[in-house]
């Protein structure tokens, strides 16, 4: 039997080690909180993140980071985006030579608008890394709901092995060398899905969600070819599948988030009054930042921010998107 270490142990840390665990691995989760330790031990269950899912025995948790990587060579990193560069500091001193870390969480570090690849290789520059990305639910994923992710990595061989440790008839991974696209997806999903939601909040049209859904994967395929990633990639499941899912869904906190603003017609007071990790909020101005240092054109994410950020309303940011020149289609 194979062994997985989950680092982070919330919902979408959960969610995989549950499927690791049906997999045929042995799992070991690492949580800060007493309380999620001593109850996936005793009670084979995550109270805090995921209380209506039971835990297969073979998922075992310890508040101790260093047991993770003296019992696994695989480490799934699920702590979120805005956390990841912290837990990884606290991950350094205990990663061996042929530990893989396997990126899990969506979106790009804020303060420096780095995708969380580079992140890591600046914490643990030697670090052997993975990315896994794609349309899930971590509560869908738990119950068994059928899922395609992408798991990619730049080293031969990687990413196969990943996917032979995972891959279940429910949980079916595709392969991919490319670790820009599904990071570039992962997060940029989540900005297109705020305005997604927005549309529909505002009852704007189906049609106006479907033009934004396309014209924002445009924006996601032009980032990722700008940092070298390959197109082919945004066509797979971490690209189009996972902004088809996010920017659809009222299970997404990106979307739902977005729908409020819709009906309240404001940000302001729903982003002060927010409890929820919702990515996008987050990524949406690291995106752009990153966009403006290559001289990417990324409308619909420069409109999301102004929204959040700079009070314009609604109708302000669809007149300006509207009436943007005409161009060729694909461009």
């Amino acid at each position: 039997m194979k062994r997985i270490g989950v680092v982070g142990t919330g919902i979408w840390g959960t969610g995989l080690a549950v499927t690791a665990a049906r997999a045929g691995n042995d799992v070991l989760c690492w949580a800060r909180e007493p309380e999620v330790v001593d109850g996936i031990n005793q009670k084979h269950v995550n109270r805090m993140y995921m209380p209506d899912v039971p835990l297969p025995d073979t998922i075992r948790a310890t508040g101790n980071i260093a047991d993770i990587f003296e019992f696994a060579e695989v480490v799934l990193l699920t702590a979120s985006a805005q956390w990841t560069r912290a837990t990884l500091e606290l991950m350094k001193p205990h990663v061996r030579p042929e530990t893989i870390i396997v990126l899990c969480a969506k979106g790009i570090e804020v303060k420096t608008g780095k995708m969380l690849s580079e992140v890591a290789l600046e914490e643990i520059p030697s670090a052997r890394l993975a990315v896994l990305s794609g349309p899930g639910f971590a509560v869908d994923v738990a119950q068994n709901k059928l899922t395609s992710v992408t798991i990619a990595s730049a080293e031969e061989g990687v990413a196969a092995r990943l996917a032979d440790m995972l891959g279940t008839p429910y949980f079916r991974p595709y392969l991919s060398t490319d670790i820009i696209s599904p990071q570039v997806g992962g997060s940029v999903k989540n900005v297109i899905a705020i305005a997604s939601g927005v549309i529909e909040g505002a009852d704007l049209g189906i049609g106006a969600r479907a033009a934004l859904i396309t014209r924002g994967f445009a924006e996601m395929a032009r980032l990722s070819e700008a940092l070298g990633g390959n197109p082919r990639t945004m066509m797979g499941m971490s690209g189009i599948g996972d902004l088809v899912l996010t920017s659809c869904s009222a299970q997404s906190r990106n979307f739902s988030f977005g729908y409020e603003i819709g009906v309240n017609g404001h940000a302001a007071k729903l982003i002060e009054e927010n409890t929820r990790t919702v990515e996008g909020l987050y990524t949406a101005r690291a995106v752009l930042k990153r966009a403006h240092e290559l001289g990417i054109e990324m409308p619909i994410c420069e409109m999301v921010n102004r929204v959040l950020f700079e009070g314009i309303s609604i109708r302000e940011a669809m007149q300006e998107l509207m009436s943007r020149p005409y161009k060729e289609e694909g461009i």
